[in-house]
């Protein structure tokens, strides 16, 4: 008897989760990378993310399965200079990020992007500091 889609759907996700564990273990095993968190949400929504050994670099993956419907996206961040981390800060927060969540995006603390915010908005234009 052959699957239905629902369940098809299901273990296509675990497949894939299973296929980011074993490759977050080997970059892990490898020296690529120095940082990683994973989640998994009440919701059914998992989350990874994976720092470069360099701290340079950052990925988040985010899959969430519901019925009939499977979303998985795919961020890869680098970290900025200064002034292109506020030209990013501005437009995160017009999307309308959370200081934490614009944080996870631009590889900084919480505290910078506060910082960050005041400083923009202390610019009467609304650009990067001159």
């Amino acid at each position: 008897m052959a699957p239905k889609k629902n369940e098809t759907a299901i273990v296509q996700s675990k497949d894939n989760i299973a296929n980011q564990l074993r490759a977050l273990a080997d970059g892990i095993e490898n020296g690529q990378i120095s940082r990683y968190e994973i989640t998994h949400a009440s919701d059914g929504r998992i989350a990874f993310m994976a720092d470069s050994s360099d701290g340079q670099q950052r990925i988040i993956s985010e899959e969430h399965s519901l019925i009939g419907l499977h979303r998985n996206t795919t961020e890869h961040i680098i970290k900025l200079s200064r002034d292109q981390r506020l030209k990013t800060v501005q437009d995160l927060t017009k999307q309308g990020m959370s200081q934490s969540e614009i944080a996870r995006r631009t590889m900084v603390s919480q505290k910078t992007i506060s910082n960050d915010l005041k400083s923009l908005s202390k610019n009467k234009y609304g650009g990067p500091d001159e």
